[in-house]
């Protein structure tokens, strides 16, 4: 491992809990097949957003990147180590800690910019994040994402530092470079495309502040309707065809119910083998591919709740979120299927399931019962955020109607999706509605945990209503 120069010990220690945020990436990223590794020339700016000045950047990169030299942006070299760590709470799950020592210590909001030089292999996470981190730098398929640290984040190998990437918000520039076959696909602005000596090389930008980048490379074939662009494997023409009118079909439910988009400026659904796991972004979904085969009754399902995601503002929480949104965008997925599918009952037998599932995950987590959901995230407990939550939405939408909940759910949007939004934010919403029951129902779902007997005691959505409209 190249070592530029080593810390002082004190300096390190004094400063190992500075916070920062990324502010923009500038990057230049050659892909070589032959040997299977990246060759990345980043400059970042970040800036201190601890309670005090700071000396110390710290950076995560996967394990197999080496960084080989850091400089300012006037190119003087500046001091920096790199070692490979694992998370504190996730012993398999290793790191490349990279910490810079800058010129001088920045006060708190102050910004920098370094350039960083890095280059190796990437061969996933597969034993530590849940399997679908399967990164390779190898035909016919290759990925460049957050969750495989393929580019500098600030951060330290903790959990802590892990969910705070999502509270992130930068600009992007970024530049990738592969063999003339590939394409190179991103949620971002398209800026330029220029081919040499059987290279080409693809250039995009965000179009809305960002908190993570995901690049794909693949023999990808392109279609564009209506503001969405989609890249999908090229023996998929048909399937992509009939998924594009999905996607149409379900923006223009989403906009019905929820209210139009603002800035929407495109949207792309980028395709990924099965396996790899669907993500989203602020302008983009990373979609497996059982969604374009369709071979699966519930193959809509997921993209109904990545695309939902669109209208649910940035969770902005003291502590790590709850992720109540999962909650809301499972539930419309169901309720998105029953229309546009014509699959009536569907809600009502999801609802029922989850319960049990919650319940059943739930007896065997200490102080799960205990625990109400606007604490999951301190918890660590945010699956049941998908699962209570998506009951929780339920009972609501059924408490208030159709209408009421759908304008509660606009208002919110319209509200916070520039700032972001919190706990508090929607349950003052919720409250404010004309109902005599929603105080208790927050009250005992979102900050208190009765809910969590209702499912125990195995009562339907059905009875659970009806106690708030006593």
């Amino acid at each position: 491992m190249f070592l530029c120069c080593m810390f002082f010990v004190a300096a390190s220690l004094n400063s190992a809990k500075a916070q920062w945020e990324p502010v923009k990436y500038d990057m230049d990223i050659r892909v070589d097949y032959a040997s299977a590794k990246i060759y990345a020339d980043c400059k970042l700016t970040v800036t201190n957003t601890s309670t005090g000045p700071s000396r110390n950047l710290p950076l995560l990169l996967y394990r197999l990147l080496s960084v080989s030299s850091v400089t300012d942006m006037q190119g003087n070299a500046l001091p920096f180590e790199q070692n490979i760590k694992a998370f504190d709470e996730i012993p398999r799950l290793q790191v490349n800690v990279v910490s810079i020592e800058l010129p001088e210590k920045l006060e708190e909001g102050e910004e920098y910019s370094v350039h960083i030089k890095y280059e190796g292999f990437i061969f996933g996470y597969t034993e530590a994040i849940g399997g679908y981190v399967r990164e390779r730098i190898e035909e016919p398929f290759t990925i460049l994402r957050q969750d495989s640290y393929a580019y500098p984040q600030p951060g330290h190998p903790t959990i802590e530092s892990m969910m705070h990437v999502m509270h992130h918000s930068y600009d992007y520039k970024v530049n990738i470079t592969v063999p003339e076959h590939l394409v190179v696909a991103n949620g971002g602005k398209f800026v330029s495309k220029t081919s040499k000596n059987g290279y080409t090389s693809y250039t995009y930008r965000n179009i809305k502040p960002a908190w993570r980048m995901d690049f794909a490379i693949a023999s990808y074939e392109i279609m564009e309707d209506s503001g969405i662009r989609m890249f999908y494997f090229s023996a998929l023409d048909e399937e992509a065809r009939d998924l594009m009118g999905v996607l149409k079909n379900t923006m223009a439910l989403f906009t019905e119910w929820f209210g139009p988009l603002k800035d929407f400026e495109s949207f792309s659904v980028i395709q990924v083998p099965a396996g790899y796991g669907s993500q989203m972004d602020v302008t983009s979904i990373i979609q497996s591919g059982e969604v374009f085969t369709r071979d699966d009754i519930n193959a809509n399902l997921n993209l109904y709740h990545e695309l939902s995601h669109l209208w649910h503002p940035m969770e902005i929480e003291p502590r790590p979120p709850s992720r109540w949104n999962e909650g809301l965008a499972t539930f419309t997925e169901y309720l998105a299927a029953e229309k546009l599918e014509e699959r009536s009952g569907l809600v009502e037998k999801s609802s029922m399931a989850i319960s049990q599932n919650f319940v059943n995950r739930c007896k065997n987590m200490p102080n799960c019962r205990e625990t109400p959901l606007i604490d999951y995230g301190k918890a660590r407990m945010t699956q049941h955020s998908y699962t209570k939550g998506m009951v929780l939405f339920h009972v609501l939408y059924e408490l208030i109607g159709h209408d009421e909940f759908m304008g509660l759910i606009q208002r919110y949007y319209q509200a916070y999706y520039k700032t972001g939004g919190s706990t508090h934010d929607l349950t003052e919403m919720i409250k404010e509605l004309p109902h005599e029951g929603l105080t208790r129902f927050v009250d005992e779902w979102f900050y208190g945990t009765r809910s969590s007997e209702y499912l125990f005691e195995g009562k339907s959505v059905e009875e659970i209503v009806s106690i708030y409209n006593e």
